[in-house]
């Protein structure tokens, strides 16, 4: 190129950066509220972990599926029509989910099961066209960007990740703290929330309460009482090995406007008030006192969880005519000249016939044993990476006993520590490892799994650390997992090249999103029977394994053009 073409070449190289990072950001507003919608909705519905955890598998093969099949789409493609109309109907999507319950004509109480059906189906549609989200960014970047600066430049745009989370986490937990309705005063309301977090919620709370108690082995279904908001619960406790004990809690009108109480003059005063301190001023168990905090704070925000959705719906769909209007497809549609350092056989000016195009695609990709290996490892980084992500503002508020505002902004560090961890895992492995994004994925990993289990050693011991501790290593897991999620897609594109990039990155995706049968399902399940202790040892057990994979393919070379030429 001379230089008048250069210096217009890395111009549109930038827009075309910038502008994909932004619209991916955008995706991520209408994906990743459900995450901070579901306390809410668990609270008013009486949805179960075990249920959400279902939903998320559920939504999350759908999403690794359709990345495969709109890599696939988005070789073939023009960029800017796939994201641009693919974001306009997540946005779309998203909205609906917030009107269904008016849709429907329900109100708060036992979700029957349309409402799950209709949620489940507006979440499975959302995830189908998410699918057009990274794989044309992923197609693009290959295009504009040469091999030996990928993992450099990609690292910036994969920033988009966490630039679009950590926001929509600041703004939900804000939505979710000082937004809704407030019922509070509302015998019946009370009532319905206060029954549906002690049969799905409170189990743990009770086994966490005192340290003898090994497990709760059954809880009687609460029936609502004549002279107050709610119920006796009955739990059915196994105090050691051998021994089995019953311990009945009462949620009544006077404990709550007590916790009530407690919990406004502690606002009002412009401080946090702990479960233990308000077990202490009411003269109630711990467990008792904790729940009841949670419920009066459900009850003051009844319906938040529905602008979680409805706010980033209104910003996506303004970000989707973003797209439309500054976005363009690949070098040759602004008349300018392809890479001459990404070169492949396909790369001609005379049409490609589908077949050839497939036996292209069967070499670099299907038959290309380091792109299954990329694809295993994808799923074990995405089951820690996920686990964070999907469950954070509920195990931080149900667990670690935090504030909607206080995990919001836990979750929001997560993600700003893991641009900067992305942007350094770029310039590391450019700068050191010669554009050999796997091998900077293994330390990346092995700092990943040493920082969850440094959160799990203080989990385990309450009161050891305080909150700012607890945040600061979720943030420093949050620096280190982000490294392999955005270089395994770099490899992946670079050992496919340009011309099976978004088939690569769309097969290494479904993987990633398989993990959701254990990040989705098997968190749910393990939080709902025994607790979320169990949790945090399978998250680290699956950043071990992820480790040995990376280990394995330390050797391999750094991109696929030269196996592609000949």
């Amino acid at each position: 190129m001379d230089t008048q073409t250069q210096k217009r070449f890395k111009i549109w190289q930038w827009r075309t950066i910038i502008v994909t990072m932004l619209g991916y950001a955008f995706f991520y507003f209408v994906r990743k509220n459900f995450s901070f919608a579901m306390p809410g909705l668990a609270a008013e519905y009486g949805i179960s972990n075990t249920s959400f955890g279902i939903v998320m598998t559920i939504v999350g093969i759908v999403y690794g599926f359709s990345r495969y099949f709109n890599g696939i789409l988005a070789d073939r493609m023009n960029a800017r029509y796939h994201m641009s109309i693919g974001l306009a109907l997540c946005a779309l999507a998203s909205l609906s989910f917030g009107f269904m319950p008016y849709f429907l004509g329900i109100p708060i109480g036992k979700a029957p099961h349309i409402l799950i059906v209709a949620f489940a189906i507006l979440l499975v549609l959302n995830n189908i066209f998410q699918g057009s989200g990274f794989p044309p960014c992923a197609r693009l970047l290959s295009h504009w960007i040469p091999p030996h600066e990928l993992a450099t430049k990609q690292s910036v745009w994969n920033t988009s990740h966490s630039i679009g989370a950590s926001v929509l986490a600041i703004l939900c937990g804000f939505i979710m703290a000082n937004m809704g309705t407030d019922l509070s005063n509302s015998q019946q309301d009370v009532d319905k929330i206060t029954k549906n977090y002690v049969t799905t919620l409170f189990k743990d709370d009770v086994k966490k309460s005192s340290e003898e108690i090994n497990k709760v082995v059954k809880v009687c279904e609460p029936e609502k009482v004549a002279d107050g908001y709610v119920v006796d619960v009955v739990y059915t406790l196994k105090v050691s090995p051998a021994k089995q004990d019953t311990i009945t809690y009462n949620f009544s009108n006077e404990k709550f406007i007590a916790v009530k109480e407690a919990v406004d003059k502690a606002k009002e005063e412009g401080k946090e008030i702990d479960s233990s301190e308000i077990a202490a001023e009411c003269g109630i168990d711990k467990a008792q006192a904790k729940a009841t905090q949670a419920i009066v704070t459900r009850t003051e925000h009844t319906g938040a969880w529905q602008w979680a959705f409805w706010l980033p719906g209104i910003i996506a769909l303004l970000g989707a005519l973003g797209l439309f209007v500054f976005l363009r497809d690949t070098p040759k549609s602004v008349g300018l000249p392809e890479l001459e350092s990404a070169k492949t056989a396909l790369d001609s000016d005379t049409p490609i016939d589908e077949k050839t195009r497939k036996a292209f695609a069967m070499k670099m990709v299907y038959k290309n044993p380091i792109i299954w290996g990329l694809a295993l490892a994808n799923f074990f980084v995405y089951v820690v990476r996920f686990s964070v992500l999907d469950w954070g503002p509920k195990f931080l508020t149900e667990a670690c006993g935090m504030s909607y505002g206080k995990a919001g902004i836990t979750v929001a560090a997560f993600e700003i520590m893991a641009i900067i961890g992305t942007l350094v895992a770029g310039w590391v492995t450019d700068r050191f490892f010669a554009g050999r994004a796997h091998r900077t994925c293994l330390w990346c990993m092995v700092g990943a799994g040493a920082a969850m289990g440094a959160f799990y050693m203080f989990y385990l011991n309450p009161g050891m650390a305080p909150d700012w501790a607890l945040i600061g290593i979720l943030a420093m897991a949050g620096f280190f997992i982000y490294g392999p999620q955005a270089l395994i897609g770099i490899a992946a594109s670079n050992q496919a090249t340009k011309k099976a990039a978004a088939t690569a990155n769309g097969l290494v995706g479904i993987f990633g999103y398989l993990s959701t049968a254990v990040s989705g399902f098997g968190i749910g399940w393990l939080a709902d029977h025994y607790g979320w202790n169990y949790v945090f040892i399978g998250v680290i057990a699956m950043a071990i394994v992820g480790i040995l994979i990376f280990m394995s393919l330390w050797g391999v070379s750094r991109d696929g053009y030269e196996k592609a030429n000949n």
